[in-house]
């Protein structure tokens, strides 16, 4: 039977200082040499993962930024993406701003990342407003005109940091949008909560089982430990929650690890590959 095992980044694979420690490292890339098809999902971009995923020696290609993109991290090279049409996107832009809210649009186009923001408090927003995305993409500038900057490449995503009270209303609009999907969690980081609008057609759910195609698997085996990992947990065959997951994801997988900070995630692959040899 093959087995792909996906791990969630952030809270899950990643310790709290948002590093994979040397135990993890060296179990994880020791059995990938013998085999084992391992790769990660996570809401971030490829930028904000790839630096800090360097040690690892992924072969499996992983799905990144809430199952838009499936990226070959060993060729650096975007397999698939999945973007929101313009009329669509417009639907977006007019429901954060009925809000009074402004927001990150996101961009893909000659396999580059381009971002466009409505006002310059949002950089204040580090979590998107970051030094790798102004270092790694193509474009990264305020903008007084969404619809114009959609001329630019395909839209891709839509993101904002705020409190569960200002960003409830937003969620609530995009909801009633036809052929986004749009999920909204906490931060472990900052406790400040995530808005973010994709296509419908892209969510870890819907990414893994065509990564599980691609690789031709007969099985899924899962980590995670937040809300945009449900998707991932009702679909896979197998799932587990390090200690520190959120208790309502904690009750869904069948399992418990121990926490991020105790690698939880790589004591259970070397548990399993023991017993499987």
């Amino acid at each position: 039977m093959k087995t792909l095992y996906i791990s969630d980044l952030d809270g899950t694979l990643f310790n709290s200082k948002k590093k994979i420690s040397s135990y993890s490292t060296e179990v994880i890339n020791r059995y990938i040499e013998d085999g084992m098809m391992f790769s990660v999902a996570t809401a971030r971009m490829p930028y904000g993962c790839d630096y800090r995923l360097e040690k690892l020696k992924l072969q499996t290609p992983g799905i990144l930024t809430n199952g838009v993109f499936i990226y070959d991290f060993s060729k650096k090279k975007f397999l698939h993406a999945e973007t929101i049409d313009k009329v669509t996107a417009k639907k977006v832009i007019n429901a954060f701003h009925e809000n009074k809210q402004d927001c990150f649009m996101y961009l893909f186009g000659d396999n580059k990342i381009r971002i466009y923001y409505g006002s310059k408090d949002l950089e204040a927003q580090i979590q998107y407003y970051s030094e790798r995305a102004l270092s790694e993409c193509d474009v990264v500038a305020v903008t007084s005109d969404y619809a114009k900057n959609m001329e630019d490449g395909d839209v891709f995503y839509f993101a904002r940091t705020g409190t569960k009270e200002e960003l409830e209303p937003v969620k609530a609009a995009v909801d009633k949008i036809e052929g986004v999907s749009c999920v909204l969690y906490l931060n472990i980081y900052n406790q400040l909560y995530c808005l973010e609008v994709f296509s419908n057609k892209a969510s870890k759910k819907h990414a893994l089982l065509k990564l599980k195609e691609i690789m031709k698997a007969d099985e899924l085996v899962v980590f995670g430990d937040n809300y945009n990992d449900v998707p991932m947990i009702e679909v896979a065959d197998r799932s587990y929650a390090p200690a520190n997951a959120l208790e309502e994801v904690k009750q869904m997988v069948n399992d418990v690890l121990d926490d991020c900070n105790n690698d939880g995630v790589a004591k259970f692959l070397e548990k399993e590959m023991q017993l499987k040899s």
